[in-house]
């Protein structure tokens, strides 16, 4: 990979609405961009100077893209990590496929972080009822289930509580393998982004407070005063996956918090991250450009929280309480998706809103007037 200038084509694969704001900080930036989507109706084709819809993994359309750009990235997790490889024989491919194939299996990815003697939930895997059985005298109830492998649809996870619930889950092993993790009470979550270039330099992020809705991210946040002793923890963490991954770009790793004040790791989502939308405001610099700088092999500034922030996701089922916001709040920043259409999906993303404010309290305050969302 060499230095890619202003003026250059970055061919995406993968849609969404991360793709639709990657886009348009790339367009910002000088650059075109080239989308490679599977659905005719995808946001992110609203930003993109020039698309292709058809199958993902499909080589013809991903041989087109590559043709027409000058640099592949993927923005789908759930694309397939060996097909990259081999696109890479051919094409310039700024991520690589080292990281994308240890996340995209649960095992192969716990196995990696307990390695380098990270602190990560007991798990074990799943293919037998014996196994659970086994499983479950070492970690007891309640624990979790979860299918081995991200990239499917059909597989959910289930969390167990007694060997009642052990019973229903046992037709699932015929349809998948899965792994057994125990069950952390959590008191919060977090993550934290880090950037590694070409040249092998390492760089870590202020870490982000993550507020969920069951399994659904609604909001994050970046204070200016953190625990020393928690944020240290995050970027050794960051620092030690980072030099041992093959890997260019921006990536985040999840962690949890438990009420008896263990940190553990979560996991590791390859390239940029929803909750990490909140470093706009808090920092002036976006995910987007520290991505894009990486990849393309530009220098990458250090950057640091000036103000407390919040990042609200706005979803089809509180858009039109969004829009009584909208008329209400002069000093929020309401970011909506352009030409996005109501699908009567309650939980699909339409927009964000931003806040920030040097009083932490005020900013709590102020968002828990609305009633929607949590602080903590």
């Amino acid at each position: 990979m060499t230095f890619i200038a202003p003026g250059k084509t970055l061919g995406i694969i993968g849609g969404g609405s991360e793709t639709y704001i990657f886009e348009l900080e790339a367009k910002r930036m000088g650059f075109r961009t080239m989308l490679l989507t599977d659905e005719e109706n995808d946001i992110a084709i609203q930003a993109a100077d020039s698309y292709l819809v058809g199958a993902l993994e499909e080589i013809k359309n991903l041989s087109e893209l590559g043709h027409r750009s000058d640099l592949l990235l993927y923005m789908d997790e759930n694309f397939d990590s060996t097909l990259l490889k081999e696109l890479a024989k051919t094409f310039n491919v700024a991520q690589g496929a080292d990281l994308l194939g240890i996340v995209q299996d649960r095992y192969i990815e716990r196995t990696f972080l307990n390695d380098l003697k990270l602190n990560v939930p007991p798990f074990f895997s799943i293919v037998t009822v014996d196994d659970i059985k086994k499983a479950i005298d070492e970690i007891g109830f309640p624990c979790i289930l979860k299918p081995i492998t991200r990239n499917q649809q059909v597989l959910k996870r289930h969390i167990l509580y007694n060997e009642e619930d052990v019973e229903h889950v046992y037709q699932l092993l015929k349809d998948g393998t899965y792994i057994l993790e125990a069950w952390i009470e959590t008191k919060s979550e977090y993550s934290i982004m880090v950037s590694k270039g070409k040249d092998g330099k390492i760089h870590t992020f202020p870490m982000i407070q993550e507020i969920y809705d069951g399994e659904h991210l609604m909001s994050s946040f970046i204070y200016k005063k953190n625990d020393p002793d928690v944020e240290a923890e995050m970027q050794r963490v960051a620092l030690l996956v980072a030099e041992n991954v093959n890997y260019v770009g921006i990536f985040g790793i999840g962690f949890i918090l438990s009420e008896s004040g263990v940190l553990y790791v979560k996991g590791i989502f390859p390239g940029t991250n929803y909750s990490a939308n909140v470093y706009q405001e808090a920092t002036g610099v976006s995910q987007f450009e520290l991505h894009i700088r990486a990849i393309c092999d530009w220098p990458i500034p250090e950057i640091f929280p000036r103000t407390n922030a919040a990042t609200l996701k706005i979803i089809e089922g509180n858009l039109a309480q969004s829009l009584d916001l909208l008329q209400e709040k002069a000093q929020w920043k309401f970011n909506y998706y352009t030409g996005f259409k109501a699908k009567n999906q309650a939980d699909r993303d339409v927009g964000y809103i931003s806040i920030f404010s040097d009083d932490l309290e005020e900013l709590k305050n102020d968002i828990l007037t609305t009633n929607i969302w949590r602080v903590e």
